[in-house]
């Protein structure tokens, strides 16, 4: 499955192709993205990211999540989808990491965009969430320019390495929806 966001933007649901890339992706960014990902010591080989791929093709499958590799001109940057779908109670969470080597260039708002109307359209969801590290200024950018509501601050959520860090929590509903 492929979704053109843009003329330099797709999303490809992640398949075993792109294991070899994506391993050296994580491996090539693996210091910048440890600032605010907790994944990544459970990644340490090539295996591990063949894994993860079966594990997001299963859960693809299952309607529990879509994960897919970002490609910007043709090239694999990142990784971003929805991390979590609950259909009983219509509501997704999205996820994204990109490339440092391509941050500020807008292609995760882009994506995200994009993925917020597969949520609404395709998924049917009617609560689109994003939650981000407190202190991630930059992730926390993306659902305040895409008009997203912010709605609390989840203290000591998550184990990053050598300490908890707090969540923002950010929705959308579907009547909030410019699509």
């Amino acid at each position: 499955m492929k979704i053109r966001v843009d003329n330099d933007i797709q999303l490809v649901l992640l398949v075993p192709e792109v294991t070899q890339a994506l391993f050296k992706l994580t491996e090539q960014n693996r210091q910048y993205l440890k600032q605010w990902l907790g994944w990544l010591d459970l990644v340490q080989t090539i295996e591990d990211t063949h894994t993860f791929i079966d594990t997001a093709i299963y859960q693809h499958n299952h309607h529990e999540a879509s994960s897919f590799a970002v490609f910007y001109q043709e090239q694999l940057v990142g990784v971003a989808g929805f991390n979590q779908l609950d259909h009983q109670h219509k509501w997704g969470a999205i996820g994204y990491w990109l490339s440092e080597s391509h941050n500020g260039k807008g292609i995760i708002t882009r994506v995200v965009a994009k993925l917020v109307e597969y949520g609404f359209v395709e998924q049917k969801l009617d609560k689109v969430e994003i939650r981000c590290a407190e202190h991630n200024l930059k992730s926390r950018r993306i659902p305040e320019r895409l008009g997203f509501t912010y709605e609390a601050t989840l203290r000591q959520c998550e184990w990053l390495y050598d300490r908890y860090v707090n969540h923002a929590v950010y929705s959308l509903l579907k009547s909030e929806y410019q699509g």
